[in-house]
């Protein structure tokens, strides 16, 4: 991706709407006026305040879930980059473990399909996938969709956001999409040396340039990831269970070279999205280092760039955790 796309980081002026309160309170949210021009949307799905807004109360509503007892916000938080600090969630309606990490949504609105192999191809129809999914929301969306409409309030919500009378599940969708698309990550200490206004300390800067020769390859500027799928040296077999969920890529494309591809995380906010890989398996940046260090496994679609390892000197990997700091942005993180 190129360097000229900081350009568009920098030119959006959008508040991140994280709050103090996880479960829907309006309490200490001060109204903000948003420019939303600089958003990749659909031309179906044009991005407008009041369904952004109707979108974020919706994040955040347990009610949308089967017993009423999971919003998208528990396994999204905030203070975790919109993730979730645990490697397989038992946060869905089942308490069963689910099958991969809980991805962070940061800057998700330029990715070029969503869920860790792609299974989305947009986020419309991401929605869906944990709303209905049995050990997440479990949600039955008929009768969602009957007690949102029963719901004075949500449909008064749907009649001013989409001048409708009658709420169908695409309305539903839509709304949350909307609001994810402005979870955006762009006010990190990386981001005001971009502006120039801030100096690299000399750790971070060497950090910087150990970033850009081991890591820029998949994890690039500005957004920290290329949004495109690689194996990373994880592992070497996978199973038909649970749909081949642990083929990666794969899975959806059907073709052999994408097998064990995962899609590149976003290096923004890396230490409040622990643990770390698409099942969670690390629980730490310092594992993952050694990962790419010593325990890279071989397999016909390993990353051509990961073949003979990554080899850091204690030093390197002090700078490089350094710059990785950098990336940090306590706004939308909700830590101030």
């Amino acid at each position: 991706m190129e360097r000229n796309l900081c350009k568009i980081i920098l030119l959006i002026s959008i508040p991140v709407f994280v709050g103090a309160c996880l479960f829907s309170c309006e309490e200490n949210r001060q109204a903000s006026v948003v420019s939303y021009q600089n958003i990749p949307d659909p031309e179906h799905n044009k991005m407008d305040p009041l369904k952004v807004e109707l979108g974020r109360k919706l994040f955040f509503d347990p009610n949308l879930s089967k017993d009423s007892t999971i919003s998208c916000g528990h396994c999204h938080q905030p203070q975790y980059g919109f993730g979730e600090n645990v490697g397989l969630s038992k946060q869905g309606v089942s308490h069963k473990a689910l099958l991969r990490n809980s991805p962070a949504l940061i800057n998700i609105a330029w990715a070029k399909g969503w869920f860790w192999d792609g299974g989305a191809k947009n986020i419309e129809s991401l929605i869906f996938g944990p709303l209905t999914h049995e050990d997440e929301m479990g949600t039955d969306l008929k009768l969602l969709m009957k007690n949102i409409n029963a719901s004075s309030f949500y449909s008064e919500e749907f009649k001013t956001a989409f001048g409708v009378d009658k709420v169908y599940s695409a309305h539903l969708a839509r709304a949350l999409a909307q609001y994810v698309r402005t979870l955006i990550s762009n006010q990190s200490n990386y981001d005001l040396y971009l502006e120039g206004k801030y100096q690299f300390s000399e750790k971070e800067a060497l950090g910087y340039k150990l970033y850009q020769k081991n890591c820029s390859h998949c994890h690039q500027e500005p957004f920290f990831t290329d949004f495109d799928y690689h194996n990373n040296g994880l592992d070497t077999t996978f199973s038909d269970a649970h749909e081949a969920i642990n083929k990666g890529r794969g899975r959806i494309s059907r073709v052999k070279e994408d097998d064990l591809k995962y899609k590149t995380p976003t290096l923004r906010n890396i230490f409040a999205t622990a643990p770390y890989m698409h099942d969670g398996r690390y629980q730490s940046i310092h594992d993952v280092l050694d990962h790419y260090e010593k325990m890279i496994q071989y397999y016909p679609t390993l990353d051509s760039t990961l073949k003979n390892g990554i080899q850091f000197k204690v030093s390197e990997k002090e700078q490089l955790i350094a710059f990785l700091g950098t990336l940090t942005d306590s706004t939308f993180l909700g830590l101030k």
